[in-house]
């Protein structure tokens, strides 16, 4: 097995030897003036001390034609004062009349022009903070990082702006105050700027600072912000208190529910760069709802989070595949237990979530470029209460937990790190404590052209007299990060007992991978292309312990864009030695052979800048050996009916034939028999979007979504200890159909900077049909979803943003 391991690192170490050059790039600089007057934010700049100030211009495409002068000129003005940040600019553009007007909500610019801004106080080209306004006046934040120029749009600030059409343009003034950014006390301050705009009509889009689309990472491009001045971070003190009240009816039981909540969300900033954000018993009722899906492989689902409190500022955490937040406040552990023990009727209550009592976390980062981050959340012991006998009995479903994760993480020279972290889950009351260790580093040359990443984590499980369980991941990868083209080498190892999912996510463990990657992009335009980019991989793996060979994969994907803003890409994969699958049978130990087999898939979208659209996917997967045949096809028609009404209706259709995969298994004497079907397997899922903008900070938003998922088996096979099939004559059905439906409309009204009133509506419909109640016909399953019991829900929650600074100044204003 020695040629195993030798053949994975062979892999790994076949580009060390690679040579890596970049040219540098000049960085530009920009003073910022004092202001001594006070200013109207009202997007005209009109008063005087405008014309005092230091210009920045002189704008470079940043798209299409990356590095030519920007199409028409940008003017930018910065202030400052005691409190704030003040920025002003003049966009010109000779046709006002061309601008586009597409309205959205907050945080989605969508079609419209758009001026925007990039800080990065801590001036380490690591991390920055966006703040965009578009022509429609929305105001758009959000949070980068350096290593994938990724928008964090679940980060919002309080700030103003405003902006105003001109004869010969637009303009835009932005006041961003202190208290909204964290930045070092020093004598004079340096921060990382850029300024961006967009030409929408041309797809245009320019910066100030060039950046240079060879190279990764935008931040480490942004130009510099002088502040000669000795500025003291505020007191950065503020609370969002909520008052939430809600009824609900479900049609099962005939009954009506209704409560109310009250809480709050408080940020204190314990010095100019730490904050602590705490969540007092939150309400996250009106979060939209997932897009669930029925999985039959043998790993969990992976959803998004969407809770606010767990999505902004968590960026610190995200390390090492250790923090997945949904794990908080997650359905109880005892919950399907409870519905598959006692009958709908004996079931009084059985929480599907476990209640949060309270979360905090403190992040930051010193002026050393030394980042802490602190996260702790307790969530409370879940009952569910059913009729036993005579007696009505109270049954633990989950108990009390407490999660905590810290991470301590070092900026280095040439925009490098390296981070430590550990989290841990206690359960006092089952004595059981899960914990990870980690670090996770990445070091680049002086020329940023290169790039070495390595993280190693640790878990450790102690539950009650057992004994501890250990176990490990490593990640090794080495990377050329700029230019055309691109090669990247890693290699992965994780033990059979390495288990980080009581807080993250990890979806298997115990195997070893390793793979070559080769990237090449176009980025400047050639005939009528606009841009093309390309990868091609190369994987093999293979079971840790006992060490066997899995499979080898091969596999790229393209996707262009021509002048005429059509994207049209494809993909391929191709496993052409088959693959020994270890997890399929859900028993450690034990495999199942897969024959050679290759996937297909196409896709298009056309210029959004249309009034009317058509996105398309179409795909195939097949194996051959087996007459397996997969086909799917998605369209998602895209209608702008104005400026300020969307429609976007979708479609997917998913078919299989001849699927094998597990089925269940039984004992037989001491021997485990596994059963494994041949079965068709049918998804249809159909969607709709309609977002109605009645002014940038009023909207209207409704979703809808059903999801069919039909199983029909045609025979059963066992499973041997070779990993092979053999007919069987087991003649029990597993044949059925899932169904979901859920409804979200929601009426959101930003009455003030950081106050919201929203306004919830959820309807929500799951069934699950074997047996007689089963049909394979579509549409007899819309109807009978129909006719199913349906939960609705009707919410409303308001809440109040007040900041320290906000009221001292009302106090100096009235003082004065």
């Amino acid at each position: 097995m020695g040629y195993l391991r030798i053949s994975h690192l062979l892999v790994f170490f076949l580009l060390l030897s690679s040579g890596i050059g970049l040219l540098a790039q000049e960085r530009k600089t920009l003073t910022a003036t004092r202001l001594d007057n006070s200013i109207k934010i009202d997007g005209r700049l009109d008063e005087a001390f405008w014309e005092r100030a230091n210009v920045a211009d002189h704008f470079f495409q940043h798209e299409p034609f990356n590095g030519r002068p920007s199409t028409f000129p940008t003017r930018v003005f910065v202030f400052y004062d005691d409190d704030a940040l003040y920025i002003g600019a003049q966009i010109i553009d000779p046709q006002p009349d061309s601008l586009s007007f597409e309205l959205h909500e907050r945080d989605n610019t969508g079609l419209a022009d758009y001026f925007g801004l990039i800080l990065d106080p801590f001036n380490d080209g690591l991390n920055g903070l966006g703040f965009v306004v578009t022509t429609t006046g929305v105001q758009t934040d959000m949070k980068f990082n350096n290593w994938d120029d990724e928008e964090d749009l679940s980060w919002d600030a309080v700030w103003k702006s405003a902006h105003y059409i001109e004869e010969n343009g637009w303009s835009v003034e932005i006041a961003i105050p202190y208290s909204a950014i964290r930045f070092p006390a020093r004598d004079q301050q340096r921060w990382g700027i850029n300024f961006y705009r967009s030409i929408q009509r041309y797809r245009e889009y320019t910066t100030w600072n060039f950046v240079d689309v060879n190279k990764q990472g935008m931040i480490s491009q942004l130009g510099e912000l002088i502040i000669n001045d000795s500025l003291q971070p505020p007191l950065r003190l503020s609370a969002t208190p909520y008052l939430s009240a809600s009824t609900s009816h479900s049609s099962e039981t005939k009954k009506w529910s209704s409560g109310y909540n009250y809480g709050m969300d408080l940020k204190l900033g314990l010095n100019e760069s730490f904050t602590l954000d705490l969540t007092l018993i939150p309400d996250f009722g009106q979060v939209e709802s997932d897009e669930l899906v029925y999985s039959l492989s043998p790993f969990e689902v992976y959803y998004e989070e969407k809770r606010p409190f767990f999505t902004e500022g968590t960026e610190l955490f995200n390390k090492g595949n250790v923090f997945y937040s949904r794990r908080i406040g997650a359905t109880p552990e005892g919950y399907s237990a409870i519905n598959q023990s006692y009958t709908k009727e004996q079931i009084l209550r059985n929480p599907e979530t476990v209640q949060l009592i309270n979360a905090a976390k403190l992040s930051g980062k010193t002026a050393g470029g030394l980042g802490i981050g602190v996260f702790n959340a307790i969530t409370a012991n879940m009952f569910a209460e059913v009729i036993s006998g005579q007696e009505t009995e109270r049954i633990k479903t989950e108990p009390y937990t407490n999660y905590n994760m810290i991470v301590v993480e070092q900026a280095l020279a040439h925009n490098s790190q390296i981070s430590f972290y550990n989290t841990n889950v206690l359960q006092p009351d089952n004595k059981r404590v899960a914990n990870v260790s980690g670090t996770e580093m990445s070091f680049r040359n002086k020329k940023a052209s290169s790039e070495f990443y390595a993280m190693l984590n640790v878990s450790q499980h102690y539950d009650k007299e057992e004994k501890p369980v250990f176990g490990e991941r490593f990640l090794l990868s080495l990377a050329k990060i700029n230019g055309q083209f691109r090669p990247d080498i890693w290699m992965n190892v994780m033990t059979e007992t390495y288990d980080p999912n009581d807080m993250g996510f990890q979806k298997s463990n115990n195997e070893i991978g390793s793979g070559l990657t080769l990237r090449y992009n176009i980025y400047e335009p050639k005939g009528k292309l606009l841009r093309v980019f390309n990868k091609f991989y190369f994987n093999n793996y293979s079971q840790y312990k006992p060490l066997k060979f899995s499979m080898l994969e091969f596999g790229g994907d393209t996707r262009l864009t021509t002048i005429k803003q059509l994207t049209l890409g494809g993909n391929f994969l191709f496993y052409p030695v088959g693959k020994l699958d270890f997890f399929e049978s859900r028993t450690r130990g034990r495999y199942f052979q897969k024959p050679l087999s290759f996937t297909a898939g196409l896709f298009g979208s056309p210029d959004y800048r249309k009034k009317f659209l058509i996105d398309y996917r179409v795909g195939l997967k097949s194996f051959p050996a087996w007459d397996h045949f997969n086909w799917w096809f998605s369209l998602s028609p895209r209608w702008r009916i104005s400026d300020n009404f969307m429609v976007i209706p979708n479609f997917v259709y998913d078919q299989a034939f001849n699927d094998i995969g597990f089925v269940t298994d039984s004992l037989q004497g001491a021997e485990k028999v596994i059963i494994f079907g041949n079965r068709d397997v049918k998804n249809i899922t159909t969607s709709l979007s309609l977002d109605y903008v009645f002014t940038a900070k009023s909207a209207l938003a409704f979703r809808l979504r059903h999801y069919w998922l039909l199983v029909d088996y045609q025979s059963y096979y066992d499973l041997d200890e070779n990993g092979e099939i053999f007919a069987n004559s087991y003649n029990q059905s597993h044949d059925f159909a899932v169904n979901t439906f859920n409804i979200d409309m929601v009426y959101r009204w930003n009455f003030a900077p950081g106050s919201e009133l929203l306004l919830v509506w959820k309807n929500a419909v799951y069934t699950l049909f074997t047996g007689d109640d089963l049909s394979p016909d579509y549409f007899n399953n819309i109807e009978n979803t129909f006719h199913s019991p349906v939960g609705n829900s009707l919410s409303i929650k308001f809440l109040y943003y007040i900041d320290w600074q906000q009221v001292q100044a009302l106090k100096r204003r009235k003082t004065d």
